[in-house]
């Protein structure tokens, strides 16, 4: 049998869970009624013609759209795509409807496409990251005061360690907070897993320490005294030793939700923070993000909306309210009084709910024979009986759902819960997501194409993790077919990639050389046999995605009618060695109407 976990949150903060979480609900539902409160400026009559066309020039225009595939030249009216083709023909018919129109030759030598989609990050998260201390493996960037700062990574946990305690030296905050560690990527160290006793800083200052994962976090004494843990808590994911003890280490969210409290930041850092994050998306050619767990971060829905408003603002933003904030706050009368204030550049799309853990953590659900080098089965976080209640209201409220998963024993619980609830409502389409969904097998796919189920490959997995997953978490063989793209494709199941940020970084080029190539960091090749071309891992950053978010219509292609939303590229990805995908440079995005160039970054 399967276990499952106290009903959590799934988000990284511990959310609603924990002698804080009434705090935490308040303040959403505070948020809530400000924007209730607030009455709607009249807006002023606006007719798109009377705008000026503005037709750029292109090297090459890839559209994504079958129909056109190519062009030289794509002319935009507002925040709308008015023509796609030469700038002859463009020209040609603005002349003949006597409309005026300017030329815009800035970037006549560089490459576009649909503006890059993100269906499948944590833009809050990340945000809110950036006020705290980065102690992951791998190098990240942040923007700040104008400029890529670049946060370097750490290759062993007495670096890590030695940098925390310098930081309680130096420093008068008490938590310590950090994110990012990962001891799986720190293969040198014989015991790369942070112990309560190896952060207890001179001066007993709170240490909080988030694995890189979110699903796992690394405290001190000081904090587990403060949140109450004690050797006899007898709560899933309180890890002890052999002698009963407590570790340090808490594993998902219902022995994490405690920690809460020390992941909070005021409405003027969260929002700089999503600045920040929105800018280094942009310079990777993202046009659209998707908050997946939108809510477990304070202030998020004010932060949020403040930053879409504002004109200077690169990127739109889609969110996706986690299940339990959803279920908290009313559900369906609380998702709708949300949605009235949506702008062109926020969209509360649905709900996501969180089946499992994480693999490289161990914690995600494994069916039987488990993992490869132990007999951990993994844990659920939300029971079948909760997983059927929760689709069945989100199908009902034509919500669209979401659904993190990562083990197969878990894909094979939701499909159950797909199958039982969706015949009852046989002509909804909710859009149904596996996020993540790492280990299906054949006949899961072949569910997935059955009830229309779509996927979200995390291929960056391969590329970070794919040596552990082969030595350690699900073995030489089955990691083999993980992230399946290819079969996904041959059996017809419509697939998108996600770089999860800030799990790993927001890149979409990067995503599509992993499916590509998939190959690991180390330069071996896992899953030949997955790999798919790149124009198919194009239309997964773009028209796919679209395709998830239920905004096939307005995005993910190059076509009159639909946003401009437009990445431009330095090169060709098509002509480029596969291999240096992700070092294409991003010249430039457009969203709404705006252009946000990049040349100086």
């Amino acid at each position: 049998m399967s276990k499952v976990l106290k009903r959590s949150t799934g988000c990284n903060c511990g959310g609603f869970g924990g002698p804080h979480g009434e705090k935490h609900r308040k303040e959403f539902v505070k948020s809530i009624h400000r924007q209730r409160a607030q009455k709607a400026a009249p807006s002023k009559p606006f007719n798109i013609e009377e705008l000026p066309v503005k037709i750029y020039t292109a090297k090459k225009v890839y559209t994504m759209n079958a129909l056109q595939p190519e062009a030289t030249a794509i002319a935009v009216q507002g925040d709308r795509i008015f023509a796609v083709g030469s700038e002859d023909s463009i020209v040609t018919g603005l002349k003949a409807r006597e409309q005026s129109y300017e030329i815009k030759r800035d970037y006549k030598d560089c490459f576009f496409y649909p503006g890059f989609i993100e269906p499948h990050c944590h833009a809050s998260m990340e945000g809110m990251y950036f006020k705290f201390y980065y102690v992951g493996a791998v190098d990240r960037t942040k923007y700040v005061d104008g400029a890529m700062v670049e946060m370097k990574g750490y290759d062993n946990k007495q670096d890590v360690v030695s940098y925390l305690e310098e930081v309680s030296k130096t420093s008068e905050e008490d938590p310590i907070v950090a994110w990012g560690y990962d001891p799986t990527l720190l293969p040198n160290d014989d015991d790369p897993n942070i112990h309560a006793s190896e952060i207890d800083f001179e001066g007993g200052k709170k240490v909080v320490i988030m694995n890189m994962s979110g699903h796992i976090a690394y405290v001190n004494h000081a904090t587990l005294t403060e949140i109450g843990y004690t050797d006899d808590t007898d709560i899933e994911g309180v890890i002890k030793d052999e002698d009963g003890h407590l570790t340090g280490e808490l594993q998902e969210m219902a022995a994490m939700a405690p920690l809460m409290v020390y992941f909070d930041v005021g409405l003027d850092e969260l929002a700089s923070g999503l600045r920040s994050f929105a800018t280094v998306a942009s310079s990777k050619g993202v046009t659209t993000l998707t908050d997946l767990a939108f809510g477990t971060v304070n202030h998020s829905w004010d932060a949020v909306y403040q930053v879409t408003q504002e004109n200077n603002y690169p990127v739109r933003i889609n969110c996706y309210m986690l299940n339990d904030i959803y279920d908290h706050l009313g559900g369906v009368d609380a998702f709708r009084a949300l949605k009235q204030f949506e702008n062109p550049k926020l969209k509360l799309g649905g709900v996501k709910i969180v089946s499992d853990g994480s693999i490289q953590g161990f914690t995600g659900l494994m069916r039987w024979p488990y993992y490869y080098t132990s007999r951990d089965q993994g844990l659920a976080n939300i029971t079948p009986l909760d997983l059927d209640r929760t689709i069945q209201e989100l199908i009902k409220n034509d919500i669209l759902c979401a659904i993190h998963t990562n083990g197969d024993d878990s894909i094979e619980m939701i499909l159950d819960s797909i199958e039982r609830v969706s015949r009852f409502t046989p002509d909804r389409d909710p859009r149904f997501r596996l996020e993540h969904c790492q280990t299906p097998t054949e006949d899961h796919l072949e569910r997935m194409k059955r009830y229309h189920v779509n996927g979200d490959f995390f291929a960056n997995h391969i590329y970070y993790w794919g040596n552990v997953h082969k030595n350690q978490t699900i073995g030489p063989d089955r990691v083999e077919y993980m992230n399946p793209c290819a079969t996904a494709k041959k059996i017809g199941v419509t697939f998108a990639l996600h770089s999860d940020a800030p799990i790993t970084a927001i890149d979409p080029l990067l995503m599509v050389q992993n499916a590509v190539v998939r190959q690991t960091k180390e330069g071996n090749v896992i899953g030949e046999n997955e790999r798919i071309c790149v124009y198919d891992a194009l239309r997964t950053v773009t028209k796919d995605a679209a395709y998830l978010l239920r905004e096939e219509r307005i995005k993910g292609t190059l076509a009159f009618g639909k946003l401009a939303d437009i990445a431009i590229l330095e090169e060709d990805v098509f002509h480029v060695n596969k291999h240096n995908i992700h070092k294409i440079a991003v010249k430039a995005t457009l969203v709404n109407g705006r252009v946000f160039d990049h040349s100086s970054e």
